[in-house]
């Protein structure tokens, strides 16, 4: 462990509840599921330089986002268009949670309706923090609010379920939104404070889940894997719930937000911009944030960029009204191809119908991102081996993690005696989970699903070189250094998150 904090299960010498849920691939459930931040780092979807070539600033391009989450992936691809570009680019978000839906509406309109010194702290905070200042929520209900309630007003009449599609223009700068009318009436809500929540009570519902008891095991399971300054960092954002560098003064947040950052940005992009504090973890990605922020308003504001926002079950958006016309450069459909989602067969055939033909582009890609998929397989193979496998990590694990063989024995020891799992053990084990064979793992798993032969009937063909992202960005490779693997060991990452690109054969 990197300092002497000791989790709650152990100091009361009980078992810890991710113990007692059992040792299934994934955690077990808590809440609602949403998913208000990423939990990948934002992803450049464009990749100009390995495809269509950075000079490219007269082409256009149509990116379709189609299960979105937040706005990180879209503001990262648009941030990479080339210099001066002159073309059209249009990008089309869809994701079936009008929570997600809302937030990316007021963010956009803010990025595309004021100067970007003055829409980037909104969109910061708007984004990330539970309370914001009065001022803010004064600006989005005069600015904003209106020309929600506008339509609502001009939809009255029309059925609840009814499609109703809205193109919002400021000055040429475009937001089109197709809606059922009584998402609509909803979308008025997100910009409205509810009557009588105070800052205070605001602040006691979020601390029920950043902080719920029931999940103090697993929070303390992933504090284990951080360094001191990451654990109180997450512990302050966790508490607070203001995206602001340490020391910032926060008496300014006072009113709910009407509407951990970490999971959504690349450890190594955001720590070049840490602030002089270093370890501030959490200060480091405000300012990252807010340079890419910065750069994502001055383009849109200057370039021919417009978005349109859907809020649909993602398998349908083949056959939905305003998308069924349009084909696209880029598809990312994030890890909804997971089986415990949408799965690979159902994916394949919806959006390769969306994918341009290489007459067209020949760099046009279907991007699939596999999160459970290898763990999911080697929890169904389970077997004898496993324990061998383990020790081969295990040993692997020393390169990165020496150890003091009295310190490990006696974790063992007192394991052993009192039946409640010691810290460092808990710990070593969450890093050697990383170190597993999991290209094994997925190569089964391509060969259980007949991936490449389901894709080879759509029309689709999985691409030899990726020239979007790597196929296995996290895995812990030979070639890993120890510092790279303490990276990867603070953040989110498990490190068999598995990407696949496809292309259209014709």
């Amino acid at each position: 462990m990197k300092d002497t904090r000791v989790p709650d299960w152990y100091n009361t010498n009980r078992q810890p509840a991710f113990i007692r849920h059992g040792a299934g691939p994934m955690n077990a459930p808590f809440g609602t599921p949403k998913y208000p931040w990423g939990n990948m780092p934002a992803l450049n979807i464009l990749q100009l330089k390995d495809n269509e070539g950075e000079t490219e600033v007269n082409r256009d391009f149509k990116l379709l986002f189609a299960a979105s989450g937040d706005l990180r992936n879209a503001i990262k691809s648009v941030d990479g268009l080339p210099h001066g570009y002159k073309g059209e680019c249009v990008a089309v978000l869809n994701d079936k949670d009008l929570t997600i839906v809302a937030r990316n509406a007021i963010m956009l309109m803010i990025a595309l309706r004021f100067p970007p010194k003055a829409a980037v702290p909104m969109i910061i905070h708007l984004w990330y923090s539970a309370l914001l200042p009065a001022v803010m929520v004064d600006t989005i209900q005069s600015d904003i609010l209106p020309l929600f309630q506008d339509v609502c007003s001009k939809i009255e009449d029309k059925p609840q379920n009814s499609l109703q599609a809205k193109t919002f223009n400021f000055d040429g700068r475009k937001l089109r939104m197709v809606l059922k009318k009584q998402e609509w009436d909803q979308l008025v809500k997100f910009c409205q404070v509810p009557p009588g929540l105070t800052a205070s009570e605001a602040q006691i519902i979020r601390r029920r889940i950043m902080l719920a008891p029931e999940r103090v095991d697993f929070q303390d399971k992933v504090m284990l894997d951080l360094t001191k300054a990451g654990r109180q960092g997450e512990m302050y954002f966790r508490e607070r719930g203001i995206l602001l560098p340490h020391s910032c003064s926060t008496k300014d947040f006072d009113t709910p937000n009407p509407a951990s950052p970490r999971g959504g940005w690349s450890y190594p992009d955001y720590m070049k911009n840490a602030p002089p504090a270093t370890a501030d973890e959490f200060g480091a990605i405000f300012y990252y944030i807010r340079n890419l922020l910065l750069r994502f308003c001055g383009i849109v504001q200057s370039s021919q960029i417009s978005f349109h926002l859907l809020c649909v079950d993602a398998t349908l958006l083949g056959d939905y009204p305003y998308v069924d016309d349009m084909k696209f450069d880029r598809i990312e459909i994030s890890n909804i191809c997971d089986g415990e989602f949408v799965g690979p067969p159902i994916c394949i055939d919806r959006f390769s119908r969306l994918l341009k033909p290489r007459s067209e582009n020949p760099h046009a890609t279907l991007l699939m991102l596999f999160l459970n998929a290898a763990a999911a397989t080697e929890y169904v193979h389970n077997s004898d081996s496993n324990a061998q496998e383990t020790e081969v990590a295990m040993d692997r694990l020393a390169h990165y993690m020496p150890y003091d063989e009295a310190s490990l024995l006696n974790a063992v020891l007192h394991t052993s005696r009192t039946g409640v799992e010691h810290p460092i053990l808990v710990h070593r084990a969450s890093c050697a989970a990383k170190l597993k064979d999991w290209v094994n793992y997925f190569d089964i798993f391509i060969r259980e699903t007949n991936i490449p032969e389901f894709a080879q009937l759509c029309g689709l063909v999985i691409k030899e070189e990726h020239t979007i992202v790597q196929p296995w960005p996290y895995l812990v490779r030979l070639t890993t250094t120890r510092q790279e693997f303490e990276i990867l060991m603070a953040s989110e990452r498990s490190g068999h998150e598995r990407y696949i690109e496809f292309r259209r054969v014709e």
